[in-house]
């Protein structure tokens, strides 16, 4: 977690502490870099670009499985889009899984898509659970 927690801390200084503020474009597992102490390092600035004055802007960079869904089809950047990558990387520090891993099936390749999923499907199950549990929902679904 200290690998995460450092990453985190790097993402918030160009975010926050720097004056105007660096959208990276590319985070990913790969761009985070560890030093002989573990310390992260968050690498690959190439496609760093200085964030708009307005908050976001246009262009599409980065890395498919990483990249936020407004950054691919709209192709908009900000801040955001760096924090979901980062969502994504954390996402596979948690499950040990890849962000896009063409071995497994269709529906299980893309990690974010996949998670989001499977999120739905425990909250769809509790709320069922739920309303069992009390007895209510044959009076709920016929209302």
């Amino acid at each position: 977690m200290n690998i995460a927690l450092g990453a985190a801390k790097a993402l918030e200084r160009l975010h926050l502490q720097v004056n105007p503020s660096i959208i990276h474009r590319d985070i990913k597992s790969d761009n985070i870099l560890l030093c002989l102490d573990f310390e992260p390092k968050v690498s690959d600035f190439g496609s760093a670009k200085i964030a708009p004055a307005g908050g976001a802007g246009s262009g599409q960079v980065g890395t498919f499985g990483y990249m936020a869904p407004e950054v691919a089809f709209c192709k908009s950047i900000s801040i955001r889009s760096d924090i979901y990558s980062f969502g994504v990387v954390l996402l596979e520090l948690i499950t040990g899984r890849k962000a896009m891993d063409s071995k497994r099936q269709d529906e299980e390749q893309h990690l974010a898509s996949w998670v989001r999923f499977l999120f739905l499907a425990i909250y769809l199950t509790l709320f069922y659970f739920l309303f069992s549990l009390f007895n209510c929902l044959p009076r709920y679904l016929t209302r």
